[in-house]
């Protein structure tokens, strides 16, 4: 008779409606019926949609490469459906899964709406199907004193209670501040066999929705729009271009990672934009402003270390030169999940200076090595990884399509060719800033080598802009000391081979061989050695590129 009873309790969850004031049994049983469980809600659920929310929430999520992190913010994406069977349809929570899948939630009393435990999702890997709930879960330290700690499923009532009333959704005072014993979180945990369910990392509380009734701003009618130049970040100099439109006093500009506008008005010598300008939403994830902020570095306590902490200004003031219509501020222009919140932030433009670029002859700036990867024994392939910034050494713009770079591998140029490269079809000594080759081998951030290097890798960018050709330092990666170092690049600069055989005053012999080491004359297209014999009878060989 007891498992009747229990088959029978379970049917009534399976068929139960979302009438006001009905309580159903608790989603615990998914445990023990698994021919019961209810598969996740992938689709929109019939009824009324409120496609556009904000929403504000505290929330952990776990990534890959950095651990656990932080996702609160004030500028989340939410959606609801009041369904046409009385239930209320949540999208996407907790929001760091990334699901895609509808939460239903009951009718309670009053205001209140139950959710219940149930499946979100399902995935495969390593041979394995997961399978992900929706839960209640509460903090457990695991050392306190250091402010270490995880969630874990509750025990006993598994059911999740928030307050639904004309639109708005919010949390009850039960779930407020999950660190705090006595609250809870909406969290997912997963399993592979239904007996053991573990913390996905995927955690929201303090959750409020509510409907935006903002629209992105678009350009007046006949308004033209000119490209701009725009340098930020004077720390480390990136510059880009952009569309910014004059319309009477007014400025439009279109922020690019956005891709919509904000509005300014030139008010004498200073040009004003409003903090707060809805952006749109980003990737159904985050809804985006522009926010105007103020860096300002404060010593943090725990690690003494200089940090910066950006609080929000309520407009970004450009001084503004009315004679080539050119603008800079000292503050930051920010693309925020938020109006309000500083936790999230797309871009960050400090300092910008927006002005009309004209070209002229320029040094690019030296790529930076980030890092070396050397797993080659691990997964068959090492990796640099590096930065390059379509910038002069002074930090002011190049155009992109005019940089290149090229690798240097134990102090030799080195030739991508397809016989190592899959994804390439024809040889490659340069590659364009930006380009990807098919197979992912060489990146705008990295390049693999299928082999062990000796002494170092290295990297340098060539730019021809305005008709001139002009290449920055070589930086190197010591492979034995893991230091970064430069050197001038020998074809431009110091020890350059003047067309008179000197070098820096000194006699020098230059020759030319091909790679299986047979003697060419100068000018031989292909990858060349050229072997340098220097005045006091030393020898320098360096791979180059015949023209």
């Amino acid at each position: 008779m007891k498992v009747l009873r229990l088959l029978a309790t379970a049917a009534l969850l399976m068929g139960a409606g979302c009438v006001a004031g009905q309580r159903t049994a608790s989603m615990e049983l998914s445990k023990l019926v698994p021919s019961q469980r209810r598969a996740p809600i992938m689709e929109q659920p019939e009824g009324r949609l409120i496609g556009n929310m904000v929403a504000s929430y505290g929330g952990y999520t776990r990534n890959w490469l950095y651990g656990l992190m932080d996702v609160s913010t004030d500028g989340g994406m939410g959606r609801i459906v009041e369904g046409t069977d009385g239930c209320i349809y949540i999208y996407n929570l907790p929001t760091g899964l990334n699901a895609g899948s509808w939460v239903k939630a009951e009718r309670a009393e009053g205001d209140t709406i139950i959710i219940r435990r149930q499946q979100i999702d399902q995935r495969t890997g390593s041979g394995q199907t997961y399978d992900y709930y929706l839960t209640r879960v509460v903090w457990e330290w695991t050392n306190q004193a250091t402010g270490e700690g995880k969630f874990v499923e509750a025990q006993g009532d598994q059911d999740m209670r928030l307050l639904y009333h004309d639109g708005v959704l919010e949390s009850t005072e039960e779930n407020i501040d999950p660190f705090t014993e006595g609250h809870y979180a909406l969290g997912a945990v997963y399993t592979t066999d239904n007996k053991t369910f573990t913390w996905e990392g995927a955690t929201n509380w303090n959750l409020r929705y509510e409907e935006l009734t903002d629209t992105p701003l678009t350009l007046p009618e006949g308004a033209v729009t000119e490209t701009m130049t725009v340098d930020y970040n004077p720390d480390s100099p990136q510059a880009t271009q952009t569309k910014v439109a004059f319309v009477g006093n007014e400025v439009y500009i279109n922020l690019f990672e956005a891709n919509t506008y904000i509005r300014g008005t030139i008010d004498g010598d200073k040009l004003r934009f409003k903090s707060g300008q809805y952006l749109g939403s980003y990737y159904d994830t985050y809804q985006l402003f522009f926010v105007a902020e103020r860096f300002r570095k404060v010593t943090d306590e725990t690690t003494g270390e200089e940090v910066e902490i950006p609080d929000i200004l309520d407009e970004l003031v450009f001084d503004y030169n009315a004679q080539d219509r050119s603008f800079q501020t000292q503050d930051a222009l920010v693309i925020n999940a938020g109006r309000n919140s500083t936790r999230l932030y797309l871009q960050a433009l400090k300092a910008p200076r927006f002005y009309f670029f004209d070209e002229v002859p320029a040094t690019p700036a030296d790529p930076k090595i980030t890092n070396y990867n050397a797993t080659l024994s691990q997964y068959g392939y090492n990796a640099l990884q590096f930065t390059i910034s379509p910038t002069d050494v002074d930090g002011g713009y190049i155009v992109p399509d005019k940089l290149s770079w090229r690798a240097f591998i134990d102090d030799y140029p080195f030739l991508f060719t397809p016989d190592d490269y899959e994804g390439l079809t024809e040889s490659m000594a340069e590659i364009p800033y930006g380009f990807t080759d098919p197979q992912s081998d060489i990146y705008l951030s990295f390049y693999t080598i299928y082999f062990q290097p000796v002494k170092n890798v290295g990297l340098q960018t060539i730019y021809r802009g305005a008709g001139e050709e002009r290449r920055s330092n070589i930086v190197y990666y010591d492979i034995k000391t893991s230091q970064i170092y430069t050197q001038p690049d020998p074809e431009t600069g110091v020890g350059e081979i003047e067309n008179d055989g000197m070098v820096n005053g000194q006699p020098v012999k230059a020759q030319y061989y091909d790679l299986s080491g047979r003697s060419v004359p100068e000018g031989t297209r292909g990858l060349l050695i050229k072997r340098v014999t220097k005045a006091d009878g030393s020898v320098r060989n360096v791979k180059v590129i015949g023209k």
